[in-house]
């Protein structure tokens, strides 16, 4: 069974698994059914299986409760609670069509009430449901601590995998870090990746992460380095291998929207999208993190196509509902596009203030994209204010603007790059420094060629990876990763 689980062999599996509760050892006892369809749930779960997953919880339900098996009862119960519900057909979804704006009202879910016997994956998984509808940190926070105390229960009354605590120290992990506290949210991750398991998913979500991490400060080589390395997939079985893969097919992709690469996104990426997973949740709440970041991202293209009114009204309702939420890393990013639109009405002394109380703490360079917006957004203040204060805010303005520019260009955005050149040429020229200015256009001229043969060029080092990463997919599938 675990060789057929780990190379994706599903009939084989099944079969394995039920043959090995089949056995009978004493004469007259019949089978322990109810565990056999209690390992066959977990199992569909992960195999992504979901309706079959389903209809397994709910027989093994009916059996552990005909045979008195408490034990078995609450572990099926608590799996069947975290399997993603049925999705509507189209007759469902028209009976019950709503507006967009009312789609975003989403009931609280019902959480977990801690008591003895609770488990500490359904703790965890209110964390999600938390996420999901847009709950504050610190609501958040105090479920992690409650599954901290449901697995601390003494051995007498309920004994939990130890595994379990490390899923524990991932979610704290990501918690810290939608507050803000990445340096925090390392220490959690380092926990998880010297303890778990080789062959445990939460290590290898952990060492995505951790990819994640460097690509946000534009380490993309060492980004790729910690998934191609071999101790992140040496164990990989075939279920972890499809969640391997697709990160790195979203890393090379949005490595790739930041070099404005898109032939090679639409000839080779696109091509070779992910199926997305059956447990994604399609229905979030307008104030959850994920919501968030798709109205920054929207406020920033309505700016960016000089639709003020909507930028304003997607940006302000992202900047209240990260700010009441204590999402702090995400009110960072939101920050400078307010200030950029303050700037646009004049009010530079409130754009001035926004982009100050944020600075000490985007300059510690977690996010480097945040951090060279920031920059940039300031650089402009300094250059509006210099109609009062002169030629010093302008030699402001240019540390600041040469700032962004690093930043941009160790994240390879060119774009962006360009925009800063172009203004510290405009600066130079206000300063009547024409060698400075002519230094900035010829420097602006040669991104411009860099930036064109990245729009319409291949990529062959992704190219490479992705070869790679499909060699270990045949692996897996020959089981050459399987470590019993």
């Amino acid at each position: 069974f675990e060789r057929d689980q780990h190379i994706g062999n599903l009939p084989g599996a099944v079969d394995n698994l039920r043959h090995y509760f089949d056995q009978r050892f004493t004469q007259g006892r019949q089978p322990p059914r109810q565990h056999a369809l209690n390992a066959l749930a977990h199992y569909y779960v992960r195999a992504g299986e979901i309706e079959s997953a389903r209809q397994v919880a709910t027989e093994a339900m009916d059996t552990a409760r005909t045979v008195s098996d408490r034990r078995t009862l609450m572990n099926v119960t608590s799996l069947a609670r975290r399997i993603p519900t049925r999705k509507q057909t189209k007759g469902e979804d028209d009976a019950k069509s709503i507006d967009d704006d009312d789609a975003a009202i989403i009931a609280r879910p019902k959480y977990t009430t801690l008591q003895v016997g609770t488990s500490p994956m359904d703790l965890l998984f209110d964390v999600r449901l938390g996420l999901d509808a847009g709950e504050p940190v610190s609501f958040l926070f105090q479920k992690r601590f409650e599954a901290i105390g449901a697995f601390d229960l003494p051995p007498d009354i309920q004994m939990w995998p130890l595994e379990t605590q490390w899923q524990i120290w991932a979610i704290d992990a990501q918690l810290w870090r939608l507050a803000g506290m990445a340096s925090v949210a390392e220490i959690a991750d380092k926990n998880v990746l010297a303890n778990a398991s080789p062959k445990d998913d939460i290590r290898l979500f952990t060492l995505c992460t951790t990819a994640r991490q460097h690509f946000l400060r534009g380490q993309y080589a060492k980004a790729f380095m910690v998934l191609l390395d071999r101790d992140t997939w040496a164990q990989l079985s075939l279920t972890q291998f499809g969640y391997w893969s697709e990160q790195i097919w979203w890393l090379m992709w949005d490595i790739a929207t930041r070099r404005s690469q898109d032939a090679f996104k639409l000839q080779f990426l696109e091509a070779r999208k992910p199926h997305a997973s059956p447990f994604d949740v399609s229905d979030k709440a307008k104030k959850s993190p994920e919501a968030i970041r798709k109205m920054i991202l929207e406020a920033s293209e309505a700016l960016t196509a000089r639709n003020v009114t909507r930028a304003t009204i997607l940006i302000v309702d992202a900047l209240h509902h990260a700010e009441v939420n204590g999402y702090w890393h995400l009110y960072r990013s939101a920050t400078p596009i307010f200030a950029d639109l303050e700037l646009q009405r004049g009010k530079i002394e409130s754009a001035r203030k926004r982009i100050e109380e944020i600075l000490p703490q985007v300059a510690r360079g977690e996010d480097l994209e945040q951090r060279a917006m920031t920059y940039a957004i300031y650089a402009k203040v300094k250059m509006a204010k210099s109609h009062d204060t002169g030629r010093e805010s302008l030699s402001e303005a240019l540390v600041y603007l040469k700032k962004a520019e690093d930043d941009y260009q160790t994240l390879e955005i060119y774009s962006s790059v360009q925009d800063m050149l172009y203004l510290q040429a405009v600066v130079h020229e206000t300063l009547e420094e024409p060698t400075l200015r002519d230094l900035a256009g010829k420097r602006l001229r040669e991104i411009e060629e860099v930036e064109e043969k990245m729009r319409v060029g291949s990529d062959e080092e992704m190219t490479e990876v992705w070869d790679v990463a499909c060699e270990i997919g045949v692996a897996v599938a020959r089981g050459d990763t399987y470590w019993p």
